[in-house]
C-alpha cells in the first residue's frame, strides 16, 4: 500500500489521573527521524515512545508531543497549614509582649511565612500512568495513518496515470521509428536522384540499401523500448506489493531516465522528440511523488 510520509494525528486518553493527549505530525525525510516533547512528569517513558512511534511510521520526520492534565485545578492543590500558622501567630504575640513592641500582627504576614501556604503535588506511580500514555499514542499513530494513507490511495492514483502516459507516448515513439527508417529511405532516395539528375533506375540500390541498414541499425531502439516497458511493469509491481516502495521508485525512475534519454540521442524524429520530452517530464514528476512516499 502507498502511504504517503506527510499527515498529522491525534488520540486522547481519560482515566482517574486525568487526560493524556498525544499529537504527532510527520513531513518527508530520507530516513525516520523522531522529535518527542513530553512534560517532565511523562519523560521517563520517552523511550517507550519512540520504539511504539518506530513500529508504525518508517520513514520520514516525526513530530511527537504528549499533554497530561490530571484534572485538579492549582487552587484545589494549595494547603493552608493551621497549625503551623497558629504557631507562627502565637510566638509573634509572645515576642511582642516580651519586648514591649508597638503594632498588630496581620493576616498578610503571617502568610509569608514558611510553611504556611504548600502547593501539594500527589505522586502517581509511573506504570500507572503509561497505560494512559499509550492508548493516547496509539489513537494518535491511528489517526496520522489515516490520513497518510488517505493521501496515499491519491498518490497511487496519480502515479499510475503518469504510467499511462508514458506507456502511450512509449508506443508512440515505437511505432514512430518504424516510419522513420521507411522516411530516411524515401528521402536518402530524392536527394541522390536529385544529385545525380538520373531516374531511380540510376541508384546503386545496394549502397542506397546500406545507407539505410546503417541508419536503422544506429537508431534501433527497440531494447530501449522493450526495458522501458519492463521498467514500468516493475513499478506497477512495487505500488502494488512493496512495503515500502518510495525509495525504489526513485530508483526505477532513474533507469527510466536512463533509457529514455538514449531514446532522444538516437532519434532524429521530431514527433519522438516530443514524444521523449514528455516522459522525461513524466519521469520528473513520478520522482517527486516519491519523494512523498514512506
Amino acid at each position: 500500500m502507498i502511504r504517503s510520509m506527510t499527515g498529522f494525528g491525534r488520540g486522547a486518553a481519560k482515566g482517574k489521573y486525568g487526560t493524556f493527549k498525544a499529537e504527532i505530525r510527520s513531513v518527508n525525510h530520507k530516513f525516520l527521524e523522531l522529535s518527542v516533547k513530553m512534560p517532565e512528569t511523562l519523560s521517563l517513558f520517552e523511550d517507550k515512545a519512540r520504539e511504539v512511534t518506530a513500529g508504525s511510521i518508517k520513514r520520514g520526520k516525526a513530530y511527537l508531543s504528549v499533554f497530561h492534565d490530571d484534572g485538579v485545578s492549582s487552587a484545589d492543590k494549595i494547603v493552608v497549614d493551621e497549625k503551623i500558622a497558629r504557631s507562627y501567630y502565637q510566638q509573634l504575640m509572645g515576642l511582642k509582649k516580651k519586648i514591649n513592641a508597638e503594632g498588630s500582627i496581620r493576616l498578610d504576614q503571617i502568610i509569608m511565612l514558611p510553611g504556611v501556604i504548600k502547593y501539594e503535588h500527589k505522586e502517581i506511580a509511573p506504570a500507572k500512568l503509561w497505560p494512559f500514555v499509550a492508548e493516547a499514542l496509539a489513537k494518535a499513530l491511528r489517526d496520522l495513518n489515516g490520513f497518510r494513507d488517505k493521501e496515499g490511495r491519491a498518490i497511487l492514483t496519480d502515479l499510475k496515470t503518469r504510467v499511462k502516459i508514458m506507456r502511450a507516448a512509449t508506443a508512440v515513439i515505437q511505432e514512430r521509428s518504424k516510419i522513420n527508417v521507411k522516411a530516411y529511405r524515401a528521402r536518402l532516395k530524392t536527394s541522390i536522384g536529385e544529385l545525380s539528375k538520373t531516374e531511380t533506375a540510376g541508384f546503386d540500390k545496394g549502397r542506397l540499401e546500406q545507407e539505410v541498414a546503417l541508419y536503422a541499425k544506429n537508431s534501433d531502439i527497440a531494447e530501449e523500448i522493450t526495458r522501458i516497458s519492463a521498467h514500468l511493469d516493475n513499478l506497477l509491481d512495487t505500488l502494488a506489493d512493496d512495503p515500502e516502495p518510495g525509495k525504489k521508485i526513485d530508483f526505477i525512475a532513474q533507469e527510466l531516465n536512463r533509457e529514455i534519454n538514449t531514446v532522444g540521442s538516437k532519434a532524429s524524429d521530431f514527433k519522438i522528440a516530443q514524444k521523449v520530452i514528455q516522459v522525461k517530464s513524466e519521469i520528473d514528476k513520478l520522482r517527486e511523488q516519491a519523494k512523498n512516499i514512506e
